[in-house]
């Protein structure tokens, strides 16, 4: 019940910070690499600050399925 609590509390939206969605779970930039190119170089960077969505916006991603790839959904 307690683990529910927790994986709910960890749910990501459109407007969580990539900050924000990386320090809660740093491997997350394994997935945001390996399923879509994104923080390893100046042409796929991002801010730390930047919005979940407009990241994905600026990257030609659907704001949904990279929301679900960070929520561990996908």
């Amino acid at each position: 019940m307690d683990d529910q609590k927790n994986a709910d509390a960890r749910k990501f939206t459109t407007q969580t910070t990539m900050l924000e969605a990386l320090t809660a779970d740093p491997s997350l930039g394994m997935v945001l690499m390996r399923d879509f190119h994104l923080g390893g170089c100046s042409n796929c960077g991002f801010e730390p600050n930047e919005s979940i969505e407009n990241v994905a916006a600026e990257n030609g991603i659907p704001a949904e399925r990279l929301l679900a790839a960070l929520n561990r959904e996908a």
